[in-house]
């Protein structure tokens, strides 16, 4: 049986997380392109454990961590998500499955009315995912890096309303085995 389970931030998985989020291929598409020490990722730790309004998890396919996904503004009719792939080996149809476990967890356990996200716009994957999910673009912002440097972020909006569409439209494509997963979710807390 295929599992997902979301396993909070914590210092037990931060050498995962940490190795994840400092690689080049996930800092491309950071606005914080930084790479982050050990002591500052604690610290992250501590903010998140005060501030219920965020929340950061491992994703873990059949107990082996994949991928980290995020929620900010918990609590709020406007939550913004994000995610990044960790694994290097390839998983069909997981980004797919990410933008439907994040949907249905702020839609159906938060309450909220929309889910946004920002892709960087180089990113290209994640864009042709959003569009042919449906997910409007709100707007194009650009941000500037830790470093510097200006970079072009495309904003996507999902309203609760418009989840249902966008859901039958992941079904088609979502493998059986992430199907499967996405059926047997465990939040671990």
């Amino acid at each position: 049986m295929n599992r997902l389970k979301l396993v909070p931030f914590s210092e037990k998985n931060m050498p995962t997380v940490l190795g994840w989020r400092n690689s080049h291929r996930i800092r491309s598409n950071m606005l914080d392109n930084s790479v982050i020490a050990e002591e500052h990722h604690l610290e992250f730790l501590k903010m998140l454990e005060d501030d219920p309004s965020k929340a950061y998890f491992v994703v873990q396919l059949n107990d082996s961590p994949i991928a980290a996904i995020y929620f900010t503004g918990l609590g709020t009719s406007t939550v913004t998500w994000g995610c990044y792939i960790g694994s290097e080996k390839p998983v069909p149809g997981l980004f797919v499955g990410l933008v439907v476990l994040a949907a249905k967890f702020v839609f159906e356990d938060y309450q909220a009315e929309i889910l946004r996200s920002e892709v960087a716009a180089h990113n290209s994957n994640p864009i042709k995912l959003n569009k042919f999910l449906g997910i409007p673009v709100q707007r194009r912002i650009t941000k500037v890096t830790k470093e510097g440097t200006s970079l072009e972020f495309i904003e996507y909006k999902l309203e609760k309303y418009h989840f249902g569409t966008m859901y039958e439209t992941a079904l088609r494509v979502i493998p059986s085995s992430v199907k499967e997963a996405l059926e047997n979710f465990i939040m671990e807390k």
